[in-house]
C-alpha cells in the first residue's frame, strides 16, 4: 500500500448535505462501511429504514426550512455560513462530497478546497441557477443569474468528479463542462424491502381512512411553488361525483394553504390533506395509493429528478407524472410502461386517465405490477458506486 493511500485512509471524508434523505444516508453508510473515516455535515438526518453507521461523526447545522421562500433562503444562508467557517478551520479533510443543497454549498466548497488544496466531488440533485428560472425567482438577465453561470464552470471543472441523476441532467450540465466524459450518472434508488406493495386488507392506513373500496390518487412530498398540484385539485373537481375516487395530498410547503383554500372553495369532499407521515406510517401510506403523483414544473425537465419517483415505483403504484415533455419522469414511465404522463395545466387529461382505469381495473393492476418490477432497477447497491469516488 502506498503512503498516499495510507494518508487518504487516515484522513476524513466530509459529506455535505443540508437535508440527509435516506438515499444519501445509504451513501454515508456505504463509505463508512468501506473503512473510511466519515463526517456528515448536515441540517437534519431524516428518520428512515436505516440508522447512521456507528463510526459516522455528524456535525449538526441549520435544518432546511421550506415552509416559505423567506425561511428557505434564511436556512440556506445560515447553513452556508456555518459550512464556510467549518471548512476554513477544520483539519484532516481528505475529500469532500457535496450535494447541491443548499445551492451555495458547492461554491463554498470549491473556494475553500482550492485554498486548502483539498479534493472535492459534487452531486448535482438540482442545477442552479437554472432552477431559479423554473421557480420564477430570477430571469436570464438578472445579474445574480449571470454571475452564477460564470462561476459554475470553475466550480464543476475543478471538481474531481461530478455526479448527476439522469441523462437529461447530464445534458443540462454540458455548457459548464470541459470534460463531459468525467460526469457520472448514478440513479437514485429506494430500499425495496422497506417500501413495498401491501394488500389493502393488511394496510392500517387504508383502514384508518376508509379507503378499502376506493381508487386512491396520492401525492406525498413538498408542495412547492413549482409543483403543478392545482391541476390535481381541478381534476378532483371534475371527478367529484365519482364516489369511489379519493385524492390524498400528504406533506407541506409554500403552496399547501393555497391548495387547501382551492379545495375548500370548490367544496371538494374527495380531497384529503394530511401532514407528513412518521417513519413507521410512511410505507403504509405510500402503499395505500393506487395512483401515485409526481410533479415537475416547466423548465425542470433537465435540472431535477424527484426522489419520490423511486418511492412510488417501489410501493407498486401506477405513476401519474405531471411534467413537461422530455423529462426523466416521462422517460421512466414510457420505458417501463408503468403509468401515464401529462403536461402541466391539463386537469382534463388527468381526470380522463383516472376515469379510464376505473373502467379497466386490469390495466391499472398491470401498471402497478410494472412499477414494482421497475423499482428493482434502482436498488440501494447504487450507494456503493460512491465509494470509488472518494478513494
Amino acid at each position: 500500500m502506498s503512503s498516499k493511500t495510507v494518508l487518504l485512509n487516515d484522513k476524513m471524508v466530509l459529506l455535505v448535505n443540508q437535508l440527509t434523505i435516506p438515499v444519501f444516508l445509504d451513501v454515508a453508510n456505504a463509505i463508512a462501511g468501506s473503512g473510511k473515516t466519515v463526517t456528515l455535515f448536515t441540517g437534519k438526518v431524516e428518520e428512515s429504514y436505516a440508522m447512521p453507521h456507528n463510526d459516522i461523526r455528524i456535525v449538526h447545522s441549520k435544518a432546511y426550512n421550506r415552509k416559505s421562500l423567506v425561511t428557505r433562503l434564511l436556512s440556506w444562508m445560515i447553513f452556508s455560513t456555518h459550512l464556510f467557517f467549518y471548512l476554513l478551520f477544520k483539519r484532516g479533510i481528505a475529500h469532500i462530497l457535496v450535494v447541491t443543497n443548499p445551492p451555495f454549498a458547492p461554491i463554498i466548497v470549491s473556494w475553500i478546497a482550492r485554498l486548502r488544496n483539498i479534493s472535492y466531488s459534487i452531486v448535482v440533485y438540482d442545477l442552479y441557477p437554472e432552477a431559479l428560472l423554473q421557480t420564477g425567482l430570477s430571469s436570464e438577465q438578472n445579474w445574480v443569474y449571470k454571475l452564477w453561470q460564470k462561476i459554475n464552470p470553475k466550480v464543476f471543472n475543478k471538481a474531481r468528479t461530478v455526479i448527476t441523476l439522469s441523462e437529461s441532467m447530464k445534458a443540462a450540465l454540458m455548457p459548464y463542462l470541459q470534460k463531459p466524459d468525467d460526469v457520472r450518472i448514478i440513479y437514485n434508488w429506494v430500499e425495496t424491502g422497506y417500501m413495498k406493495p401491501l394488500l389493502k386488507s393488511e394496510n392500517p392506513f387504508i383502514q384508518r381512512h376508509s379507503l378499502q373500496d376506493k381508487i386512491t390518487v396520492m401525492y406525498s412530498g413538498n408542495m412547492g411553488m413549482t409543483h403543478d398540484l392545482e391541476s390535481l385539485i381541478h381534476a378532483a373537481e371534475l371527478l367529484k361525483d365519482q364516489s369511489n375516487v379519493q385524492f390524498i395530498l400528504i406533506g407541506d410547503g409554500a403552496k399547501r394553504l393555497k391548495l387547501e383554500s382551492m379545495a375548500g372553495s370548490l367544496q371538494l369532499t374527495n380531497v384529503l390533506f394530511l401532514p407528513y407521515q412518521s417513519t413507521a406510517d410512511f410505507p403504509f401510506a405510500m402503499a395505500a395509493a393506487d395512483i401515485g403523483v409526481v410533479t415537475l414544473g416547466r423548465g425542470g425537465e433537465g435540472i431535477s429528478v424527484p426522489s419520490k419517483t423511486y418511492i412510488n415505483l417501489a410501493a407498486g403504484v401506477c405513476l401519474l407524472t405531471i411534467s413537461p415533455t422530455g423529462s426523466e419522469l416521462n422517460r421512466l414511465v414510457e420505458v417501463f410502461n408503468c403509468g401515464f404522463t401529462c403536461e402541466p395545466d391539463n386537469p382534463q387529461n388527468i381526470a380522463k386517465f383516472i376515469t379510464d382505469v376505473l373502467t379497466q381495473p386490469e390495466r391499472l393492476n398491470q401498471f402497478k405490477e410494472r412499477s414494482r418490477e421497475a423499482s428493482y432497477n434502482f436498488g440501494s447497491t447504487n450507494a456503493n458506486r460512491y465509494i470509488e469516488i472518494v478513494q
